[in-house]
């Protein structure tokens, strides 16, 4: 890769300042869209989801772990336990135990998700060294319904994301998702509590 060209400090002073303001513009506007985000309306989920965990069958609702709000990492991960994006594995590459116990502390769950058999998934989690925890809804439309499977050809294009939902009592809510190269900006708490309705 060739070097950046050479210039004066002045001529160098000029272009910081110019890029300091595109800098700022950027600040500005991601802070607009994630209040924008935050205010989006949820939907009522009516439809039941089940999956598959290292301890059995778990529900939707059991992923929350009694809090009020959960983060899924759709993980595209193929029947082979073959990912089958690069996204998906920079993304799970940085939630750590203290980021799990981050948003703990904040009343929110965190959990992969694949549409794949848990046997694939236990094999690559274990040869990846990850703690998070992670199910399989091989058996459900859980990633089909919120766009996240690749053979799925009749729903559109498909993408890995996160998705977040927000519990109040026993009745479950669908606040936002978000796909593909937009989510590569996660990794931090904060920006994944961002996300959520009320941002922590």
């Amino acid at each position: 890769m060739s070097l950046p060209q050479v210039a004066s400090r002045g001529e160098w002073l000029v272009g910081r300042e110019e890029v300091l303001a595109q800098d700022r513009a950027a600040v500005r506007a991601r802070l607009a869209v994630g209040t924008r985000r935050q205010r989006l309306p949820m939907i009522k989920l009516d439809k039941g989801y089940e999956f598959e965990g290292p301890d059995g069958r778990s529900t939707l609702s059991d992923l929350f772990l009694g809090m009020r709000r959960l983060l899924v990492c759709h993980f595209l991960l193929g029947p082979d336990g073959e990912p089958e994006c690069t996204s998906c594995r920079a993304a799970a590459e940085e939630v750590s135990a203290d980021l799990l116990t981050r948003l703990r502390g904040r009343e929110t769950s965190f959990v992969a998700v694949s549409h794949a058999p848990l046997a694939a998934i236990e094999k690559y989690k274990e040869r990846r060294g990850w703690g998070f925890p992670w199910y399989s809804c091989f058996s459900s439309d859980f990633n089909y319904d919120f766009h996240t499977a690749r053979d799925d050809s009749y729903r559109g294009s498909m993408a890995s994301g996160p998705s977040v939902f927000h519990r109040e009592g026993a009745r479950l809510f669908h606040g936002y998702s978000m796909f593909a190269l937009r989510s590569e900006t996660l990794g931090n708490w904060c920006y994944w509590l961002d996300l959520t309705a009320r941002g922590g």
